[in-house]
């Protein structure tokens, strides 16, 4: 019964974050996850200028291709690094800004407007 408490068992928020800061971040997908390449057109359906949320989202390469495509994502996710890392590494200018609603929360939002990630717990978003 070990595996199976240990496969339901919730990641608290700062082993999340610690994974992020030590690297450990065997999730991420550098070519995207094949899922969504499979069902992308599915999910798209031959419409243009969608508007797509990204919950958990890190630095999921797939937001940068659907903004490519013309679509806007929204992201929700709490470690600031992998935003951070996620503008850098498609060399996109951003800018932050608080969030008054929610205590200690920022949106990181590129300079063309179309990606708002907004670093807090998911559980703090309307």
């Amino acid at each position: 019964s070990g595996i199976g408490s240990q496969k339901d068992r919730v990641v608290t928020e700062e082993e999340w974050l610690q994974k992020w800061e030590t690297g450990n971040i065997g999730f991420h997908k550098e070519q995207g996850h094949p899922l969504f390449q499979k069902y992308l057109d599915v999910l798209l359906n031959g419409r243009s200028g969608l508007r797509l949320f990204f919950p958990l989202c890190g630095k999921a390469v797939e937001m940068k291709w659907l903004v490519d495509m013309g679509h806007s994502v929204v992201g929700v996710e709490v470690s600031e690094q992998a935003l951070k890392e996620f503008f850098a590494e498609h060399n996109l200018p951003y800018c932050e800004e608080p969030v008054p609603e929610i205590s200690g929360a920022k949106k990181l939002q590129s300079a063309s407007g179309n990606i708002s990630l907004y670093c807090c717990s998911i559980y703090d978003l309307s």
